[in-house]
């Protein structure tokens, strides 16, 4: 495929860096009429709409709609361990290690879910919670938005574990837990995600010195 085939060239700054300009919208949105609701559960819907692309061609669109923002933490302690959570996923039939995780249902605060998930999975507080990143979870077939936050000054709370989830613990060094996640034995995308932000904050100089070179092992 030759460089004629894209239409749309974004222009560099004068610098060589690439401008913001490239962050903006390019083309025609999507259109389309009022959805039908072909499925209703208690965690999504799923729609369908008699839509127009972008391109001017005629589509058919199926779109779940989520009722709950999916919510991260990352259980940070002083020593530059973390805390993951185990179980056992059913779509995929396997077991996963991921980061205390859950949903804050709509409109509830993301940050509320966060915080309740941290206790109710991991039997931890935190004195402070801080958004470090926010994820688009499959924006080709839902609208599931994801919140995934940094907790730090942690402390013990009593565990409430929800009747279907059987969880283990583990506390482990953050370069283990980073390692496990860039070689694919880690696969969850929140936890994946969330793992390696962590990371570039320290690399970037986003966290107190003496952590970063906890997670950094410099």
């Amino acid at each position: 495929m030759t460089d004629s085939a894209f239409p749309t060239h974004i222009a560099t700054s004068s610098s060589g860096d690439t401008a913001d300009a490239w962050l903006h919208p390019c083309g025609s949105p999507w259109q389309s009429e009022a959805p039908e609701c072909v499925h209703d559960n208690p965690w999504f819907a799923a729609d369908v709409y008699a839509g127009v692309a972008p391109t001017g061609a005629e589509a058919t669109y199926y779109a779940l709609r989520y009722k709950n923002a999916a919510t991260g933490v990352i259980p940070l302690h002083e020593d530059g361990t973390i805390t993951l959570v185990g179980q056992w996923r059913f779509p995929f039939g396997t077991y996963s290690w991921e980061l205390p995780e859950g949903g804050a249902p709509l409109p509830e605060p993301a940050i509320d879910g966060a915080r309740r998930e941290l206790r109710e999975e991991a039997g931890l507080s935190a004195a402070r919670l801080d958004l470090i990143l926010t994820l688009q979870l499959s924006n080709a077939s839902s609208d599931e938005t994801a919140y995934i936050y940094l907790a730090t000054g942690l402390g013990a709370a009593e565990v409430e574990r929800d009747p279907t989830e059987a969880l283990s613990l583990a506390r482990v060094p953050f370069r283990r837990a980073l390692h496990a996640a860039v070689e694919g034995r880690v696969k969850d995308s929140l936890t994946v995600a969330g793992l390696l932000r962590l990371y570039h904050m320290a690399a970037e100089g986003e966290l107190e010195a003496d952590l970063a070179h906890l997670l950094l092992g410099r």
